[in-house]
């Protein structure tokens, strides 16, 4: 019996019991950390390779905007914005039921603990961001967005926008709205009154700046500086100083002049669309008789300014 008792005990301890199957998560590389993401001490991020089946699923259901910061939902688990809480008053469109009150936790922490490849990535931009940043670094900082060209009937629409209108629109002297100024730091042009705008390209930073020339005020006209492109990278700030004299001579005594930062924009919006504040008024009274004045536009860039993008310019 003894012996039978060691034989099974033997027979037991050789066969190998089954272990459970694990299942194994696909793991992406780990992308790079943005400033401001830094995991916390001591844990490790973990990375995984998820795909949207649903690209609307994280995004608000009445106003079509991605969830960026608080999320609200009713009794029947119903989700919606801050914003459009506001807008419904309260009461969930979907069941009636009272909404506003109870906060989505878990998905405002998925949300927050996750980060979104650019738009552009396939232009070469490897960024990953807060969903909350997305939108604003695809709008104007990212340096592989395309850029519009601002020429009436031009289509053209890419990262190379300096040498596109470098090469294909040299324009015919002063009077011709496309003839390109190219400068370092300052450029003086001649503006008539019929210019809507003119380009101005600078040099050494490739940037292209368009001085636009509205009508959409009385007793004179409003002149502005945009650039066409992203802007600087981290706390950079553009900063320009624009010098309007009289009747159209260098050597004007009549004389207006605007300092302050330079928007960024990917795309002109047109000549009708007046920005409302960051602009500079030239009356009736300083165009010269065949209707020009002489425009001095200084551009430089400053570092650790970036609070000065919500700054209007001044007037002198």
């Amino acid at each position: 019996m003894e012996k039978r008792s060691g034989n099974m005990a033997t027979a037991a301890d050789s066969v190998a019991t089954p272990k459970k199957a694990r299942t194994a998560l696909r793991r992406a590389p780990a992308p790079k950390e943005e400033p401001g993401h830094e995991a916390v001490a001591g844990e490790e991020p973990t990375t995984l390779d998820v795909t949207l089946l649903a690209p609307d699923a994280l995004e608000c259901p009445l106003c079509s905007a991605p969830f960026e910061a608080a999320i609200f939902q009713c009794k029947n688990g119903h989700a919606a914005c801050r914003g459009c809480c506001d807008r419904v008053r309260g009461t969930c469109p979907s069941c009636r039921a009272p909404t506003g009150a109870i906060r989505c936790r878990p998905l405002e922490r998925a949300i927050a603990a996750m980060l979104f490849p650019c738009a552009f990535s396939a232009a070469g931009c490897e960024r990953r961001l807060r969903i909350s940043e997305k939108r604003a670094h695809e709008a104007a900082f990212c340096q592989h967005a395309p850029c519009a060209c601002p020429v009436p009937g031009c289509a053209y629409a890419g990262l190379s926008l300096h040498d596109h209108i470098r090469l294909a629109h040299q324009g015919n002297g002063d009077r011709d709205a496309g003839a390109a100024v190219r400068f370092v730091r300052e450029a003086t042009v001649t503006l008539h009154r019929s210019m809507v705008f003119r380009v101005l390209l600078q040099v050494p930073d490739s940037r292209v700046f368009l001085l636009a020339n509205s009508g959409n005020v009385p007793s004179g006209r409003s002149l502005s500086l945009l650039s066409l492109g992203p802007r600087p990278d981290g706390d950079g700030v553009l900063e320009f100083t624009m010098v309007v004299r009289a009747g159209g001579e260098t050597g004007g005594a009549l004389s207006l002049s605007a300092f302050g930062p330079v928007p960024c924009a990917r795309r002109w919006a047109g000549p009708e669309h007046l920005p409302a504040e960051g602009f500079l008024f030239v009356p009736d009274a300083y165009w010269s008789s065949s209707g020009s004045v002489s425009v001095t536009v200084h551009v430089g860039a400053e570092v650790g300014r970036g609070a000065a993008h919500g700054r209007s310019p001044r007037n002198r």
